[in-house]
């Protein structure tokens, strides 16, 4: 079939943090260094070449933009420094914003000073919201709920987490829809319940497939050799990240759930001490993530768009000042500047909810379905063929 030719599609990508692929003339290095390179995926070769010709079909179809780790051997052995593992970051964040319907995301890639002043905005917005909820600030004891009112935290949270959600989920539907388009268009459309088994088996072979590998990242230990110890690894820094979120959002649901807003309860309480705990796996990740990206030891860390400072600077940020307060509430008086972090903390909160959407986290969502997909049409194809 035809596929549509862009040659100026590199120049639109390189407002992503790509670097000119033109220097790459295709000698296959790149894919001979990769360890991640097998039979379902070549990396970065072929989907640089797609880069170069424009074909923007083929490359939203192309796993590899999804299973790639960066561990930048790629970019350390190219002969001609084109740098092929930031140009397929760039891919990424360029997908990410076409799949993205506010245009937000593309104006936060290209556009330090949009970012900015949106963020400041923004903040500024929310926190006029939550002081119009204001009360008291006694310093006897420290209560956040005579501060801001209740009401206010819990509804505007509300429309907050409604807001990115929908966004979110627009932009995951849009993503599905033209992947699963362009996957249909460049494989041979097989019956599902053939050799390889029914629909329902295969969905749940993808999905165990896709899940194990998000939620282990075991393939990061394919990727490169690091000489540092497990726990500075990009493997366990990662997972600490994840995982640290997962806990807290968990400990905050359940929080919501169970407990009276603002009530105090013991330090082993099940939903505190999960947070806690969760909350440290957080802020270690972040702040090592946050000092590789500052040293700039590793190659890995040498390119960082303000996207990828901004998300994990506010997670480092709403975390750590979620730790002062809860602090705080056990202290034997209150002061006024628990009160100020308290509501510093809480607008961090909800401007990182409402940048999910757009930021590098943006990818945490994406990417698991993207590998289901394609895991999923990999087993129907095999399936299909071995039926016939």
């Amino acid at each position: 079939m035809s596929h549509t030719v862009d040659p100026s599609f590199i120049d639109e990508l390189a407002h992503y943090g790509g670097s000119d692929i033109r220097a790459c003339f295709n000698c296959g290095n790149c894919t001979a260094v990769c360890s991640l390179t097998d039979n379902e995926a070549v990396f970065p070769r072929k989907f640089i070449r797609y880069a170069q010709l424009g074909m923007k079909d083929r490359l939203v179809a192309s796993k590899e933009m999804w299973r790639c780790y960066y561990c930048a051997d790629c970019s350390t052995t190219c002969p001609r420094q084109a740098e092929p593992g930031e140009f397929v970051a760039a891919a990424r964040r360029y997908m990410i914003s076409q799949f993205d319907p506010t245009t937000l995301a593309r104006r936060f890639y290209n556009s330090s000073a949009f970012t900015i002043s949106f963020l400041v905005a923004l903040a500024a917005m929310l926190t006029l919201i939550m002081l119009a909820g204001y009360g008291s600030m006694p310093t006897g004891t420290l209560r956040l709920g005579s501060f801001i009112e209740v009401a206010y935290i819990h509804y505007t949270g509300q429309a907050v987490i409604i807001i990115a959600g929908t966004i979110a989920l627009l932009s995951l539907v849009t993503m599905v829809k033209r992947l699963n388009e362009q996957l249909s268009n460049t494989e041979r459309d097989s019956p599902a319940d053939e050799a390889g088994g029914s629909a329902k088996s295969i969905s749940w072979e993808a999905f165990k497939s896709a899940f194990y590998e998000v939620a282990s990242q075991t393939r990061f230990d394919q990727c490169g050799t690091e000489a540092v110890p497990w726990y500075l690894r990009r493997r366990f820094i990662h997972l600490s990240i994840m995982w640290g979120f997962l806990g807290l959002l968990a400990a905050t649901v359940l929080d919501l759930l169970f407990k009276e807003p603002f009530s105090q309860v013991a330090v082993h309480y099940p939903m505190r001490l999960l947070g806690a705990i969760a909350g440290l796996f957080v802020l270690y990740g972040t702040s090592v993530a946050l000092v590789n990206r500052v040293r700039k030891l590793d190659r890995y860390f040498v390119h960082s768009l303000a996207s990828d400072w901004l998300f994990l600077d506010m997670l480092w940020g709403v975390t750590l000042t979620g730790f002062i307060v809860e602090i705080a509430v056990y202290l034997p008086s209150g002061s006024v500047w628990a009160y100020v972090v308290f509501l510093i903390h809480v607008v961090a909160a909800m401007i990182l909810v409402l940048l999910l959407p757009f930021t590098k986290f943006a990818h945490a969502v994406l990417r698991p379905v993207a590998l289901f997909i394609h895991d999923f049409q990999t087993k129907r194809q095999i399936g299909g063929q071995s039926g016939g």
